[in-house]
């Protein structure tokens, strides 16, 4: 199955990581799917993380975060980087989003730091998760299981390492968001 006509929610802030939001993004687009940008304000200009934190590449929100419902989305994706994880982290708004994917049995996705939004949301208790090494102890400690591969599928939850990991990561995103 595919993923055309899908509704899909890209959750950014200043500091997100420009690899792993861009390629996710033109991805889910080819593949059909109806993406939505989310920041903290619609039509808003977010900044990557760039080489300094936050210096990098702008983009223009489609829609603000606090407008999202799981009940309109097929599925989200939380990008990595730094700052724009730990913003979206301490966002209730956005927790209880994630939170309301999960419970409804609705993919969602993370790499790199953006799992952080997953321990926040407290969505990691018993499953399996692929982060950065420096993240582990973030995980175990919301009672979830660190794992050192590419990409993990666990329910609806799908998590990668890094960029470096996109291609394995979309495998098993657009599977997920897919039916497979």
């Amino acid at each position: 199955m595919g993923i055309e006509g899908k509704r899909i929610a890209i959750l950014i802030a200043d500091g997100y990581h420009e690899h792993e939001f861009l390629f996710p993004y033109y991805r889910l687009k080819e593949a059909g799917a109806e993406v939505l940008v989310a920041g903290p304000e619609a039509d808003a200009v977010v900044y990557g993380e760039g080489r300094h934190g936050l210096d990098g590449l702008p983009f223009t929100t489609t829609h603000a975060l606090a407008d999202l419902s799981a009940g309109e989305l097929d599925a989200v994706h939380v990008p990595g980087g730094i700052y724009g994880p730990l913003y979206l982290r301490d966002r209730r708004d956005v927790c209880a989003l994630v939170r309301e994917m999960v419970a409804a049995n609705k993919i969602v996705g993370a790499i790199c730091h953006g799992p952080w939004v997953l321990v926040s949301a407290d969505v990691v208790r018993g499953r399996k998760v692929a982060c950065p090494h420096d993240m582990a102890v973030d995980v175990e400690n919301a009672g979830g299981t660190y794992v050192d591969v590419p990409a993990v599928r666990d329910g609806p939850l799908v998590t990668s390492v890094y960029f470096g990991y996109l291609p394995e990561y979309m495998r098993e995103f657009i599977a997920a968001v897919g039916g497979g």
